[in-house]
Parts: structure tokens; sequence; C-alpha cells
């Protein structure tokens, strides 16, 4: 498949034995990956899914404390499926044990979802309809490592969160200092690049733009101002109050609403953008608060040269 012919080392796991040989974990994504997150985790919970989520809740095994969460997010034309295997037939030859293998309503759904620890958006996207999951741990050591991942994608893109808990972690962890900027710093030449525009308004059930508190639509058309060959997918999303079907055109309408304040107010080509909606399929926050519908109804530049 298309999707192997050409292989990235995007993230090595060097797991420390007490027997003073190094397991080693390669996993491979296609070239033109690109690493959203990767940091070393001092609050989250060691333990690791080993079943789906039932009537018990999730059920875990006790993992090592170092803990590195890492996601790549690649070019949208691959299938979960092949991803997937892909992950499976590495973990096989590198001499993992897969403990738990599920997919989206095989897992446990939404309870699953919301139960596991996942990177916030945009840096990780998850399909509450489509997602993946495994998990694996390896075999023959006396402090045994564990890794899972998650896979989902989004309208362009593919992504994987890979977290790995291993007795010591011998890589050296690099610190995210860019999650809380509005925009990002400037785009590799090539890859696609995703931020959510913070601090848009809309109330429930209204594509009218009430405020820009940050000025996120300004910088935007400053970005593309500056750079004349980038193009910008406008998503849309809901909260979830009302029908899917009804979500979905209220997304796509806050998208065009985006879009019209940039060619009307700033002067940007209509020809390089292009707004669409997913409702209420990917929140990244509670839709029982009104903080959290509020966070939930909002607008994401996705850039493709």
């Amino acid at each position: 498949m298309r999707f192997f012919g050409l292989l990235l080392w995007a993230g090595i796991l060097l797991l420390a034995l007490n027997t003073s040989v190094a397991a080693e974990f390669v996993l491979q994504l296609p070239l033109g990956a690109k690493e959203t997150y990767s940091r070393k985790e001092t609050e989250m919970s060691p333990f690791v899914a080993v079943k789906p989520y039932g009537p018990e809740g999730l059920i875990t095994a006790k993992a090592p404390e170092d803990i590195r969460r890492s996601v790549w997010a690649f070019g949208g034309e691959q299938t979960l499926a092949e991803v997937q295997k892909n992950i499976l037939d590495q973990l096989e030859s590198s001499d993992y044990e897969v403990l738990l293998f599920c997919q989206t309503e095989s897992c446990g759904g939404f309870d699953f979802r919301f139960a596991i620890d996942v990177v916030a958006e945009p840096k990780m996207r998850v399909d509450l309809r489509d997602f993946r999951f495994v998990s694996a741990r390896q075999k023959g050591s006396v402090a045994q490592a564990y890794v899972t991942f998650l896979l989902s994608k989004s309208p362009t893109s593919v992504y994987v969160q890979m977290t790995e808990y291993a007795p010591e972690l011998a890589t050296v962890f690099k610190v995210d200092t860019m999650e809380n900027l509005a925009v990002p710093p400037p785009l590799p030449k090539q890859g696609n690049l995703s931020f959510v525009l913070e601090g848009l308004e809309f109330e429930t059930g209204s594509a009218k733009l009430g405020n820009d508190r940050n000025g996120s639509i300004a910088k935007l058309a400053e970005r593309l101002i500056q750079n004349k060959t980038l193009k910008v997918f406008l998503v849309g999303h809901s909260d979830m109050s009302g029908s899917l079907d009804g979500n979905i055109a209220l997304s796509k309408k806050r998208a065009m609403t985006v879009l019209n304040l940039l060619v009307n107010a700033h002067g940007i080509q209509r020809k390089r953008l292009s707004a669409h909606g997913i409702g209420f399929l990917s929140p990244r926050a509670t839709n029982e608060t009104d903080v959290g519908r509020a966070k939930n109804r909002r607008v994401e530049a996705v850039f493709s040269k």
C-alpha cells in the first residue's frame, strides 16, 4: 500500500531493562508526518486501559510512572485500518503483547473516549464516530514497559497519539512551549498545521459572531497576507444542543462567517478559503456546562499549501 512506501522514523522508545539489555520500539509513520505534541507527563495517572469500557467502568493495569505522550498528524488519504495495521505489525515485530485492540463502539464509544487521557485540541483530534485504540505490554522484562495508541481522523488529517509508560525513559523530552498561542509559529515548508481561532464568541444556535476577543481573525489574515501560497480550510464546530444534521449545518455557517470576514474586511482572496462544518462530533470540552459549551462553539483553521 502507498502508506507503507515511504516511512519516517517518527518516534523511538528505548526501554531500560533490569537485565541492562535495552529493547527498542520504533514507530514508523509516513514521510510528511508532523509532531504536534511531545511532553513528559508529570500529572497523568499511570494506568493503561486493558479492556473496553463496560458496566464496571474502565478496566486498567498499573504501569510505570515515567510517562511521555506524543502526537503526530499527517495527510488524511490513508484509512485508520491501514494505520492501525502498520502499528500492530510493528508491535508484533518488536516483541510486544497487545492487551487491547478496539474500535469506537467495541471500545465503549463516548464513555471510553472520555475515560482515557487525550491531548487537547487542536494538537489531537478525535472523531467520536471513528477512533481506534491499542494498548500493549513489553514481553519478557521484569520492569515491563507499556505503550498505547489512539488513532482518529479530522476532515483533512490522520492523528496518532502514542503514550509511553517506561521504568526509565531514555529519550530527551522536548517541552512544547507553543500550546497556548492563538497563532502557531511559522509553518514548515511541507505539511499541514491547524489551530483554533480562540476568542470567537457564538451564541447557542447562532452563526452570528458576537466578539473576537483575541483578534484571531485579523491575525489569521495577517498570516495569509505574509504567505501568499497558503490556503485555509475553516472548520466549524458546535456544542451538543440540537440534532447532528442541524449542528453540522450551523457549524458550517460559523465557518462561513469567518470566511466572509476574511474576504470582505481583510481582502483575502476567496479562492484561498473554504468552509466546512462537523457539528458536535469533535468536542474539546464538556457539554454539561455553559463554559464547556462555549469552548465547543468554535472555528478552526487548517493550513494547506
